[in-house]
């Protein structure tokens, strides 16, 4: 077995979407690193992953740290959110022939088990590029790479790729920005996002006495603000959850120092389900 440098090396020796961040050249792999006509240079680490960023000043969250996505892993290993990775697999099969390879693109990768749990169910053949801001979650997703797999710390609102070249963006559950969306996104791609409906958790946070989520309809209107014609699914499954795998999901979330008022035996997964068409931009 390839270690995951060896791995990530694999991967880039044929890659041709990573951009430079800073003046937007072609990087290529080079002794160790990613490095631009422009001779700017990304050090390629022993895990196998790299920062893409055009700063560096990047210092990683305190908050979003290792063991927030160790739990994140923890409870995604169980079947909580399968209704949605079940909803997702159906789109990608119904939207890509199966003898196309397609250049997947997910947006807050985090610690990597979400999309590649939806990729693994599906036959299709794809090079996926993964990258969330945290570099705690970018770390621990290197676990999962692969030759046709790769993971990068990088910002949503300046994506290292260069246009026109994904055909699927995934988001899950994280931030996006728009015009990036549109300069990446090819015009027979599509853009699958994952938001947060009324009712998502909610158990939870009845069990640290905080108040609902309300902000679905903000969410809504501003993703409608941006992109007309979208597709939306509603996903919702109440499952029962034991103490282990809430121990998880509270661990998981930046509000875990809360004091639980009460353990609940049951989760509600409540998601709304987005789909933007590349040609409808």
């Amino acid at each position: 077995m390839l270690s995951k440098y060896e791995y990530a090396t694999s991967f880039l020796k044929n890659d041709s979407l990573l951009v430079c961040p800073i003046c937007k050249e072609n990087l290529k792999n080079f002794d160790h690193s990613l490095v631009c006509n422009n001779n700017h240079s990304f050090n390629i680490s022993k895990k196998g992953t790299t920062v893409l960023l055009n700063s560096s000043n990047y210092r990683d969250s305190k908050i979003y740290n290792h063991d927030l996505f160790y739990n994140r892993r923890k409870f995604i290993e169980k079947s909580y959110y399968n209704k949605m990775y079940s909803a997702i697999e159906k789109i990608i099969s119904k939207q890509f022939s199966n003898n196309e390879i397609i250049n997947v693109l997910d947006l807050g990768c985090g610690e990597g088990l979400h999309t590649l749990k939806i990729l693994n169910n599906i036959d299709k053949n794809y090079n996926y590029y993964g990258f969330d801001y945290s570099k705690s979650a970018v770390d621990m997703a290197s676990d999962f790479n692969d030759k046709n797999r790769f993971y990068f710390v990088a910002d949503v609102n300046n994506i290292p790729v260069n246009d026109n070249s994904i055909d699927l963006i995934i988001d899950i559950l994280s931030p996006y920005n728009e015009k990036e969306i549109k300069r990446v996104l090819k015009k027979n791609g599509i853009f699958i996002k994952i938001s947060p409906d009324k009712n998502y958790l909610k158990q939870l946070r009845d069990s640290l006495n905080i108040e609902s989520y309300e902000k679905e309809d903000e969410v809504e209107n501003n993703f409608r603000k941006h992109f007309k014609n979208i597709d939306k699914n509603i996903i919702k499954d109440t499952i029962s959850i034991d103490e282990k795998d809430f121990d998880y999901l509270l661990n998981m979330t930046p509000i875990h120092d809360k004091k639980v008022i009460k353990i609940t035996k049951n989760i509600t997964i409540d998601l709304v389900l987005y789909i933007v068409r590349g040609e409808e931009l």
